[in-house]
């Protein structure tokens, strides 16, 4: 590259560098991720900016910038975590450039501000045990592939995109276990402003996600009546046809809405599994491993809820450990 070239490369001219050097190195849904942050925050802000002339102050600011960014739906602000996800990226890049003699920021630590208050007290994103048995005896009147795609969520914790990837061939009716190594998902990438969209089949979120899952008896008599080809998606019964993660989402959206529950979102039936789980005292460690977790903290961070029964008993069970002692 030219020296000159090399003195006055703008920002979104390094930004292209930095892509077309890495798409080999990322899963392609994560490239996906990237691109959207690249195109709906980063270029917007420092796109025009000469690399050379960003300054630790000048990222300082962006996150300032970033944590006051309403969402697109105008539904409050961007959560510390996406803020934190997007400098993780921006810094990636710079640090590439830092390397290669582009700028010279040097290692220092970034100040991240308090994270907005939420005035709306929000109901955690679990079902109760009332909840999830009034959901199951809804799902027995459905009786549809897509309503056992809903139930092995709330039995196993699997994603939504590991159940819609699902084939029969991972499943092991006999010894009586679900093999989870691949997952679906609708990826959204935007490059040079231009927007698109395409389903893909990839491997798990992480290595420890590629896992195996014991099935209830009772799953296992519902999933033989509807055994298929070693090659058919669980879900369709067919081996060139799926059903995409949206699909499944809104399916289950309607009879949430139908069966009038509190709702919680797909996603919400993994933290469910999770919080059963830990009310039936399981550990840490093998809860992480069902949820296919590459660190235990995610497990206690994330997905450990108690219902407030479960939490009214243990506070009963101590006071007359107190009163009796």
């Amino acid at each position: 590259m030219k020296s000159t070239e090399k003195v006055n490369m703008t920002v979104e001219r390094w930004i292209r560098i930095w892509q077309d050097e890495n798409r080999c190195y990322v899963k392609e849904s994560t490239f996906g991720t990237y691109s959207v942050a690249i195109e709906n925050h980063i270029l917007p802000y420092f796109g025009t900016w000469e690399l050379k002339n960003i300054s630790y102050e000048d990222n300082q600011e962006f996150i300032l910038f970033l944590s006051r960014k309403k969402r697109k739906n105008g539904m409050g602000f961007l959560s510390t975590k996406a803020v934190k996800d997007i400098m993780t990226l921006w810094l990636g890049i710079l640090g590439k450039a830092e390397r290669k003699g582009y700028i010279n920021l040097g290692k220092v630590r970034y100040q991240y501000p308090v994270p907005h208050v939420i005035q709306s007290v929000r109901k955690e994103n679990y079902l109760t045990l009332h909840e999830e048995f009034e959901i199951i005896n809804c799902l027995k009147k459905q009786n549809s592939l897509k309503s056992l795609g809903v139930a092995l969520a709330l039995a196993t914790g699997m994603r939504i995109g590991e159940i819609c990837a699902l084939r029969w061939e991972c499943i092991d009716i006999h010894r009586g276990f679900i093999h989870v190594n691949r997952t679906l998902q609708r990826i959204y990438t935007k490059e040079n402003g231009v927007g698109k969209s395409k389903v893909i089949v990839s491997t798990p979120k992480s290595f420890k996600s590629d896992r195996y899952i014991p099935l209830p008896e009772k799953y296992l008599s519902i999933l033989k009546g509807h055994r298929a080809s070693p090659d058919a998606y669980l879900l369709t019964g067919k081996m060139d046809k799926f059903i995409e993660p949206r699909t499944l989402r809104a399916y289950y959206n309607r009879l949430m809405e139908k069966n009038g529950t509190n709702y919680v979102t797909f996603h919400g039936l993994r933290h469910t599994f999770a919080t059963r789980l830990v009310e039936s005292g399981c550990d840490y460690k093998t809860i992480s491993e069902l949820l296919g977790h590459a660190d235990i903290n995610t497990t206690f961070r994330t997905y450990v809820h108690s219902d407030m029964d479960v939490k009214r008993q243990f506070v009963e069970k101590v006071r007359k450990m107190v009163e009796t002692s």
